[in-house]
């Protein structure tokens, strides 16, 4: 029995960020937001952690959508977020224009079948105590989409469709290396024929060869499939292989959201400047530099008044820098960025 797929897109038309902007988006995020209550010590004052603040997202039907930025900016929490793990403190997520805080029961039992997420540790996100084919198949039980007679066949099809095969159906996890885990994983997730899949980091934690591996598997699946990927990571060179629309993430903040070929073409913003200046190149080119940007991330507990950006900034101008928060603008077609000088300094 086939894996079987479909697309549903409605024209209905959007203003909001979007490389499809005459199509109703798969999935949403408005003005997003969520804060974690932190203790510094134990008798010390709670504090509010910004691990996202004021996100505006939106994800095409077929679309992969590239989230970057450095560890600790919020990216995963988007992910938990659009997943439904985590509840936002403000703002909502729309699925097929539909607050995921308003839907029925059966409206939220088709929304955890439609999206699913492949985690960043391949080592802790499988059960080590099942087998691998209970644990690809458990998602057909949970959603009843498999009878006995099918179960069997089903799990193996999917074994079989991410590179490996009926054998491994009765090994545990410890039996396989990371980047077999990883597959396990993203078998897991086909299983129940998802719309649209989370990947979390899904190549960080593996080796460089493995990388290449995993990342060619969900672009063939991508293609084949007709998935849609919210892809986040922080490596760039990853994410432009993959993406066909990306986000760059900074402190809880959205700073620049632009197609694949924008944002690696001319980016408008001097944050996605400093990550491209430390992609790897085998040639690099005339005149590029590298780019070291000055002092840590600040902390989400108090965040810098005015732009984020600005304590790191090689061309921050007081006192606007420091003082107004720069609006995530359209500076051209599609290409959007919060910065006040994006169209002077990137011409």
């Amino acid at each position: 029995m086939g894996l079987y797929y479909h697309q549903c897109v409605s024209t209905v038309e959007r203003t909001f960020i979007s490389s499809a902007s005459m199509t109703l988006p798969l999935i949403e995020a408005i003005q997003l937001k969520k804060s974690f209550d932190v203790k510094p010590a134990a008798f010390g004052k709670s504090q509010q952690l910004k691990a996202v603040d004021g996100v505006n997202l939106s994800l095409a039907p077929g679309e992969t959508l590239g989230l970057a930025g450095e560890s600790g900016c919020g990216k995963s929490t988007v992910g938990k977020l659009f997943m439904n793990l985590l509840s936002p403190t403000a703002g909502q997520i729309l699925y097929q224009g539909k607050p995921l805080g308003s839907m029925t029961k059966d409206e939220r039992a088709a929304f955890r079948k439609d999206v699913q997420m492949i985690f960043q540790d391949p080592y802790s996100s499988l059960n080590p105590r099942m087998r691998i084919g209970d644990i690809v198949g458990e998602p057909l039980k949970i959603h009843g989409l498999a009878n006995a007679a099918q179960y069997r066949e089903r799990v193996t099809e999917l074994l079989t469709r991410v590179g490996l095969g009926a054998e491994h159906f009765y090994r545990y996890p410890h039996e396989f290396s990371g980047g077999q885990r990883q597959r396990i994983g993203i078998a897991r997730a086909l299983a129940v024929s998802p719309r649209l899949i989370i990947a979390d980091e899904p190549v960080s934690a593996l080796d460089l060869s493995i990388q290449a591996q995993i990342v060619n598997l969900l672009q063939e699946l991508k293609q084949e499939l007709a998935l849609s990927f919210l892809f986040i990571a922080h490596d760039l060179a990853v994410v432009r292989h993959l993406s066909d629309r990306v986000a760059i993430m900074y402190l809880g903040k959205i700073v620049e959201t632009a197609s694949n070929e924008a944002v690696f073409g001319r980016c408008l913003h001097p944050y996605t400047e400093a990550l491209l200046s430390a992609m790897p190149q085998i040639e690099p080119a005339a005149g590029r530099k590298r780019i070291i940007l000055k002092g840590d991330l600040p902390s989400p507990i108090a965040p810098p008044a005015g732009c984020p950006f600005h304590s790191r900034c090689p061309y921050a101008k007081p006192p606007l820098c420091a003082t107004v928060p720069p609006p995530l603008e359209e500076k051209e077609s599609g290409h959007w960025a919060a910065c006040h000088f994006s169209q002077q300094l990137f011409r």
